[in-house]
């Protein structure tokens, strides 16, 4: 976790009524939030960010430690938020780096519309600006908890930095509206790339909460990695919300996210649950589904509780129950089409600087081809498509007539080697 801070604490003036009812709630008060203002998809964002000259050396060269600065979201502004670069690598603030926004950083009352930390994606990898977005709604209409997504210009210092993904942070105020305002204390684990807990439990980072959830963490690992295959759904499922968990996995082989938890070991969240004690999973860094359209989902993954799961015949049959299902019920094809095409009016429309004209031709010249490309995707893996039928369709590389194993053609209607 990044905990350093610099300078002095900054303080926004605050009006005397505002003062009143600080003072009332002792800090036991949860502010009225209405924070869809600032993920509404109908809507290009404008922000704006500035950093005195002073701390610009530090924003170019330190990923760690956040520097001040003052945001403007809509006309909004947020004094005393802290930023600093997002990612793994450094970028030139002349080019288009992500940031990391604290909005409370120096300010501990600073925040906006009720929320405490932006993303800003430059989304250099995704020209289409809507992968994260897709991958985002997908997983709400399939009930698996996930990031709100927005689009936004942004400047820093008055200049056009481009079209950015604005994401919601994985933090307390995103646990409070997935499990309630009671439910929202539990220790929230990061698993950076490439790393799986199950293999090495410091693959995880502690992001919030008490590390009262690590011995938890270690049961669970264990379990997975040790648990016989006849008790592996009873044992593991004590300690993980499984369920949630196979909805996930299925998720990712659906929309090909060869970036996240089951095929790299990346873009994952553990949250011990209040609720129940269990784990349940989140995922994040959506920005490459879809990049392979014919992403089959019998590749084999990489991660050990999907390999698991994978190699157990009733919990691998559920697997592939939930593709059928996700593909018939969340994956509505007119709903996710109109997904893109309310951002097509929205990013089609940016006109500013020239940074932000450039993004918009990428956009243009790549968003007909995304369209395609849900089209083609939903069409290979329609549960239509039968196994052993003697037609080779969908993701099909064989189909000999039957389900038989052995014989140079899968179960599951793959080329065996």
């Amino acid at each position: 976790m990044r905990h350093a801070r610099l300078g002095t604490t900054r303080f926004r003036r605050a009006p005397v009524l505002l003062l009143v009812l600080v003072a009332a709630c002792h800090g036991g008060c949860v502010p009225e939030e209405n924070s869809d203002l600032v993920f509404d998809r109908t809507r290009l964002h404008t922000i704006e960010i500035r950093v005195d000259e002073e701390h610009l050396d530090r924003l170019a060269t330190d990923l760690e430690d956040r520097v001040p600065c003052t945001i403007t979201y809509d006309g909004e502004v947020v004094s005393g938020a802290g930023i600093r670069q997002k990612g793994n690598d450094l970028r030139d603030l002349a080019e288009k780096p992500s940031f990391s926004v604290k909005l409370d950083e120096f300010d501990e009352w600073s925040d906006l519309h009720g929320l405490k930390k932006l993303l800003l994606n430059s989304a250099e990898q995704d020209p289409t600006f809507l992968r994260e977005q897709i991958g985002a709604v997908l997983h709400a209409r399939a009930g698996v908890p996930a990031a709100r997504i927005a689009h936004a210009v942004v400047s820093l210092n008055g200049v056009d930095k481009g079209i950015y993904v604005v994401t919601e942070a994985i933090d307390k105020r995103f646990l409070r509206r997935h499990f309630g305002e009671e439910n929202d204390e539990g220790a929230l684990y990061e698993g950076p790339c490439c790393g799986d807990f199950v293999d090495d439990i410091d693959a995880v980072e502690l992001d919030r909460g008490e590390d009262d959830g690590a011995a938890d963490l270690r049961a669970l690992a264990g379990a997975i990695r040790d648990t016989p295959d006849d008790r592996f759904a009873a044992e593991v499922g004590e300690r993980l919300d499984l369920d949630r968990f196979i909805t996930s996995y299925a998720l990712e082989a659906i929309l090909g996210h060869w970036d996240g938890y089951a095929y790299r070991a990346n873009n994952y969240y553990l949250y011990k649950s209040p609720v129940d004690g269990r784990f349940v999973f989140m995922p994040h860094g959506m920005d490459r589904v879809l990049e392979e359209v014919d992403f089959d989902v019998e590749t084999a993954p990489v991660a050990v509780l999907p390999r698991r799961i994978h190699g157990i015949q009733a919990l691998d049959d559920r697997f592939h129950a939930e593709i059928a299902r996700l593909v018939s019920s969340a994956w509505d094809e007119d709903a996710v089409l109109t997904v893109v095409d309310q951002a097509a009016e929205v990013v089609g429309a940016a006109s500013a600087g020239e940074a932000t004209r450039s993004d918009v031709l990428r956009f243009n010249v790549n968003v007909s081809e995304l369209r395609d490309d849900l089209k083609q995707r939903r069409a290979l893996l329609d549960p239509a498509i039968v196994c052993g039928d003697g037609e080779v369709e969908g993701l099909e590389t064989c189909d000999d007539g039957n389900t038989a194993a052995g014989d140079g053609c899968s179960a599951r209607c793959r080329a065996e080697p």
